[in-house]
């Protein structure tokens, strides 16, 4: 087995025993949370989420470019060095959001106090964006793996012996899920070495590879991935004790790694395809491959693993059915994405990205307000049909012209 293999091979059982661990931590949260507390815990990290990739600015997104470009080892420490920086920076931008939005719910007095005690530790989506970036740029397959793994994998046994002995509230469940993964990641960001000497040459080459890459990919970001909450944030408007909030939200965290699968083929072949003329037929089949095996397996087996919530619990194991094959479709596209972004087709990608943001703005606001949750259902599928057939045509256009 080459390299390629073997890494997509690590990433891949990384990821499926990491989804394993977050149903475990979510199944920790939910039995010690009631459904309107659990879904008053996501409405909050929602929207954090939502604001965490408003404050990114593509920077992260060309840095992993650059990394997959560079074949210096120090210029490397350098770049993951200015980007620790520019992340400190989103971070305390990130926290004077988050307090405004606490400012903003004067209404509901509990979710305004969840908003202010999430301050600290609103820095986690942040953090992963940076170790899921950078490590697919320097090919740190093994970090990233690392990353998918010991985050929850720490948190589960504390959360069990404190909610056990201690018991469980909203707060307690914000501060100890993302701030021990916090934790976790910064831990692992560390070894990574980087480096903060000689950095004016690495934020000018940054700041020319941004305004040709980054920000194209930033306001398609802003499009696509940010608008993958707006409809838990329309559910939340719409439903008083959040229930429903918590409901779809926990569909979306069961189905949501089949997006994740197929495209660990794109991050582990990310350096390599800056140097390739176009995606070889090997890794198109064992995309397909990982994303139907993968679907099927899992509309099999949701059903009993929903089973072991509570009864109150059940609708979410048919939700995360119907999530589970936008998902896969969306995978696909991230894998063209990847090969896409690896020779700096970041207007197309955007492109992209704004289609199907168009498309999920629409739903979130359309079809959520006609039929509830299975209107964000049907939002989220449309939106992943449209990405991926998007960014193929965008690909064969760019092939064609090589």
């Amino acid at each position: 087995m080459d390299k390629g293999r073997k890494q997509v091979l690590v990433l891949y059982t990384a990821t499926f025993f990491g989804a394993i661990l977050n149903f475990v931590a979510s199944k920790v949260n939910t039995d010690f949370l009631s459904p309107s507390d659990y879904g008053d815990v996501r409405y909050v990290l929602n929207i954090i989420q939502l604001f965490s990739w408003v404050v990114l600015f593509g920077w992260f997104l060309s840095g992993s470019r650059m990394l997959a470009l560079s074949d210096n080892s120090k210029y490397s420490a350098r770049i993951r060095g200015a980007l620790i920086i520019l992340l400190i920076f989103a971070a305390l931008m990130l926290m004077a959001i988050t307090f405004a939005a606490g400012v903003f719910h004067t209404g509901n007095k509990a979710l305004r106090i969840l908003f202010f005690c999430a301050i600290p530790v609103s820095v986690y989506p942040l953090l992963t964006n940076y170790i899921n970036t950078t490590a697919q740029g320097d090919n740190h397959i093994g970090r990233l793996a690392l990353a998918r793994l010991l985050p929850v994998l720490c948190y589960i046994p504390v959360a069990l012996f404190v909610f056990s002995h201690y018991g469980a509230d909203p707060r307690k469940v914000i501060w100890m899920h993302w701030g021990i993964c916090s934790a976790v990641i910064i831990l692992i960001i560390v070894t990574t070495g980087p480096s903060f000497t000689v950095l004016k040459p690495v934020f000018r080459s940054l700041g020319e590879e941004n305004r040709s890459y980054g920000i194209q990919l930033y306001w398609g970001s802003l499009a696509m991935v940010a608008t993958n909450y707006l409809a838990g944030v329309v559910l939340g408007f719409m439903d008083v004790d959040k229930s429903n909030v918590g409901f779809y939200t926990l569909a979306l965290s069961f189905a949501q790694p089949l997006s994740y699968l197929p495209g660990i083929v794109g991050t582990t072949y990310f350096k390599r395809f800056a140097h390739e003329a176009m995606i070889p037929g090997k890794v198109f089949v064992l995309t397909l491959v990982i994303t139907f095996v993968t679907c099927l397996g899992f509309i099999v087996l949701v059903h009993p693993v929903i089973n072991l919530y509570n009864e109150s619990y059940s609708i979410v194991a048919t939700y995360a059915s119907f999530l589970a094959i936008g998902f896969s479709i969306h995978g696909v596209g991230d894998m063209i994405n990847r090969y896409l972004g690896s020779h700096g087709q970041g207007r197309s990608i955007r492109n992209s990205s704004f289609i199907c943001g168009a498309v999920k703005i629409a739903g979130s606001f359309l079809l959520v307000l006609l039929w509830n949750v299975n209107g964000a259902i049907l939002t989220m599928i449309l939106s992943s049909a449209v990405y991926s057939v998007s960014l193929f045509v965008a690909y064969r256009s760019f092939v064609n012209r090589k």
